[in-house]
């Protein structure tokens, strides 16, 4: 890879504060000659502010959850760079939640082809349906790309700057709360299943983790519905338009994944 491959991070921020973050992706990076132009995006930030080496901290609402601070940091990749460039996004719980290296090496990888396929492209860790839902509404494919960390290219990106206006197309909206008739009347009968299963009936084992240990309010839920949307709604707009690439496909990724992100899970567990 050439000094001239260049790539924007847009990193969302709530449990590690921005240096932090930025530190542990420069490390991540490595000595990758790559130039990577970076926006820490958060609703705990104040105001836009200088992190240096070309980083920025950038406020944004909470109202779509960990999109809003994706989605602002979307706006400022566009505005700021050519359409050709190659975006990826990351959640801090890459760091918290998952095997860190593992996903980011998978993603970055994928940049230098992202960059060079002429259609809308994204790459990440791919999930398979499993119950209500089998197929991703939008696209037909049994998978869809989680949104921890990722990676578009600039026609993928653009794809994603519509969400907001997808979602009112589909009746997912703030207006309404999600256990109301009015709420995403225009979602395909399945999916809109999906989203309740996951938020609004209480008999339901795929129930958000959260609400089994903590209440939240109609406002909260209509976010996480969103929030939940988004990500499928993005793989689906981009595998209907374009192509996904999964990161763990093949023996070898998918083992290196699997594997990492089982470890992970048992250095937490005793505490590592």
């Amino acid at each position: 890879m050439t000094t001239t491959d260049s790539i924007t991070i847009v990193a969302c921020c709530y449990r590690i504060p921005a240096a932090e973050v930025v530190r542990r992706v420069r490390e991540l990076v490595g000595d990758d000659p790559a130039i990577v132009t970076g926006y820490v995006v958060s609703s705990l930030h104040e105001r836009e502010s200088d992190l240096g080496n070309g980083w920025t901290a950038l406020p944004s609402d909470n109202l779509d959850f960990d999109f809003s601070a994706y989605l602002t940091g979307a706006h400022a990749a566009f505005r700021s760079s050519a359409s050709s460039q190659v975006v990826m996004f990351l959640n801090d719980t890459l760091f918290t939640d998952h095997a860190a290296t593992a996903n980011f090496r998978a993603a970055w990888r994928q940049r230098g082809l992202i960059r060079d396929i002429e259609l809308p492209a994204m790459a990440g860790k791919a999930d398979e349906y499993t119950t209500i839902c089998l197929r991703n509404p939008w696209s037909g494919l049994g998978i869809y790309v989680t949104s921890f960390c990722f990676v578009l290219n600039g026609a993928a990106l653009q794809l994603m700057l519509r969400l907001r206006d997808l979602a009112e197309e589909d009746g997912v909206t703030h207006e309404h709360d999600v256990d109301s008739a009015s709420w995403g009347g225009r979602l395909p009968g399945a999916f809109r299943q999906f989203l309740k299963a996951a938020l609004v009936y209480p008999s339901s084992p795929y129930l958000w983790y959260r609400l089994r240990s903590g209440s939240y309010s109609t406002v909260q839920l209509r976010s996480k519905a969103r929030s939940i949307y988004f990500e499928h709604r993005l793989s689906g707009a981009i595998a209907e338009n374009g192509c996904l690439l999964p990161t763990n496909a093949g023996p070898r990724w998918g083992t290196y994944i699997a594997m990492s992100e089982r470890l992970f899970r048992i250095r937490r567990r005793l505490g590592l």
